[in-house]
């Protein structure tokens, strides 16, 4: 992590310095390239400052299974009753058989923790620490791009600031000033066009796969334990469905506001997978 922020520290001088010196034969072609490096590069350096590698790549990731991933609640309420028919009818090695064709996830290692036969206390315990310990590196996504949004516009006006320091240094046709001014300014509209059409529509769509996924989260964590109970397969299919319908439309009343330019979203409030 020093490592890391000392190359942030340094990639952030690198590019203040390429921006003040840097020349190119066409006036509006240096200052596009120094808006979109002062925007983009300072955007990236200040979030590396913030975050260690590896939760920025968990992100990405993040970003790629809220693109590609469906929704999962049917999927996850159909396994689980369907895992608990088979514990109920078959016994607990027909269980840890069907468990180990389940595709690597929270699902699956809950599962593991009923055919290894653990007490009902201690399968409740690590099942909720599990969940909350998922959603949090969920919520750690979602504060990334939420703050590379917020970077984006002060990193632009950084970015006109500088080639108006250039512009009025070096300035000898006062005439040429309003179109310089209007150079300038595009540092300000490369910031506000990446937050709104790229960081703030990510943030959001990540926002939305986090509360789909806290829903699911739940749902495991409840019918875990109910078929750790030996319940119905029918009454649990029909506890988790109004369970998922309940929680789905409590969410939306106390949803959070998406996040928008110049507007801080209000902190979340307590998780539905913590006690």
């Amino acid at each position: 992590m020093i490592l890391q922020l000392i190359f942030s520290v340094l990639l952030s001088f690198v590019i203040f310095f390429i921006a003040f010196n840097a020349k190119t034969g066409q006036t509006v072609l240096a200052c596009n390239m120094k808006a979109l490096l002062v925007v983009l590069g300072g955007t990236f350096a200040a979030t590396l400052i913030a975050y260690p590698w590896r939760k920025l790549t968990w992100t990405f990731q993040l970003l790629k299974k809220a693109f590609l991933t469906k929704d999962e609640i049917d999927w996850t309420i159909t396994n689980i009753v369907d895992l608990a028919r088979t514990y109920r009818h078959d016994g607990i090695r027909a269980l840890e058989q069907q468990a180990n064709r389940l595709s690597t996830g929270f699902l699956k290692d809950s599962i593991h923790l009923v055919s290894f036969q653990c007490s009902r206390e201690k399968i409740e315990q690590i099942v909720q620490k599990e969940a909350q310990l998922t959603y949090v590196g969920y919520e750690t996504g979602y504060r990334i791009l939420y703050n590379m949004a917020r970077l984006a516009p002060a990193l632009g006006l950084v970015g006109t600031i500088v080639t108006l320091v250039r512009v009025f240094g070096q300035i000898t046709d006062p005439k040429s000033l309003a179109g310089n001014m209007a150079i300038a300014l595009m540092s300000t509209f490369y910031g506000v066009v990446l937050a709104n059409l790229c960081f703030v529509p990510l943030s959001n769509k990540l926002r939305e796969f986090i509360d789909r996924e806290e829903i699911r989260l739940e749902l495991i964590r409840e019918g875990i334990l109910d078929l750790y109970d030996g319940e119905n397969p029918r009454l649990m299919r029909f506890k988790l469905e109004t369970l998922s319908s309940s929680v789905a439309q409590h969410e939306k009343a106390q949803r959070r506001p998406r996040l928008r330019l110049g507007m801080i979203a209000p902190k979340r409030g307590t998780s539905s997978v913590t006690p």
